[in-house]
């Protein structure tokens, strides 16, 4: 039999495109090598990526908006690089939302989701973006207040990044709640420990990646090329190991100013149970 060194096919690979395969090649267990690597360990990591290069598939991503007729839904833009655009529309609190279509993504399985989206104005802005388990209305957010964190809409198991210059709290925060606990949240601020609150960029992209294990939930958090804070920030309760959530997204007016949202990357890892 052909030997691996002489034969490339997988055939011959103990554990072809594992965590062991990886570290066997790399020579070692340096997490941040093989972590690049996730998309081709398909025996111990699953994902999915979309780059919004073309219609949205109906079996993947589902949309949402208020009544009314004033926002516009998330469909593919011919921008360049392409994208999945939405718009709020005038109306002061009207909203538009996309989602993943399956909700299969358990706490248990660490999974985590990239996202860039950027938005034309910020002011008199909501936004959130997160893991949740199905809304009751999917055109309404989940944490149904940011100043003392509470969830509902249907919502009992949640992580976002959410803002809202509507509420006390006018700046971002990282929101998790489970089954199990009560809401949380971490504000996020512009230094380690800071008093100044962070609020995105208008116009510029902004890159979250959003990270769930049983009843904690962590991010990373870009405006264009800048690392808010420096730092990774976290938060004392998530969605609980057992309950299945999804990816999704909503941005709302608060004003009559109509805000464009353009998203132009959404990616999901999880490992693989068994």
């Amino acid at each position: 039999m052909p030997e691996p060194r002489t034969n490339p096919s997988l055939m011959y690979i103990r554990d072809a495109l594992s965590r062991r395969h990886a570290r066997s090649v790399l020579g070692g267990t340096d997490a941040s090598k093989v972590a690049l690597l996730t998309k081709l360990l398909i025996k111990d990591y699953g994902h999915f990526e979309s780059e919004f290069g073309g219609a949205l598939v109906a079996a993947d991503w589902s949309t949402a908006v208020t009544a009314g007729g004033g926002p516009t839904a998330f469909a593919y833009a011919a921008v360049r690089g392409g994208t999945a655009q939405g718009a709020t529309g005038t109306t002061d609190n009207d909203a538009t939302a996309i989602y993943r279509t399956q909700t299969f993504l358990d706490p248990a399985d660490n999974p985590l989701m990239i996202i860039r989206w950027k938005a034309n104005a910020v002011t008199g802005f909501s936004f959130e973006v997160g893991f949740s388990d199905p809304k009751s209305d999917e055109a309404l957010p989940g944490v149904t207040d940011v100043d003392t964190p509470a969830v509902g809409n249907g919502v009992t198991d949640i992580l976002a990044i959410h803002m809202d210059t509507d509420q006390t709290l006018a700046t971002v925060a990282l929101v998790g709640d489970g089954t199990t606990g009560s809401a949380a949240k971490t504000d996020i601020t512009t230094t380690p420990g800071g008093s100044t609150g962070f609020t995105p960029t208008a116009a510029t992209y902004q890159t979250y990646i959003l990270g769930i294990r049983a009843n904690l939930g962590f991010a990373f958090l870009w405006d264009g090329d800048v690392l808010i804070a420096n730092q990774q920030w976290g938060v004392t309760n998530g969605p609980d190991s057992g309950v299945l959530v999804r990816p999704y997204a909503l941005f709302r007016t608060r004003n009559t100013t109509s805000k464009t949202i353009d998203i132009d990357f959404w990616g999901c890892y999880w490992e693989r149970n068994g």
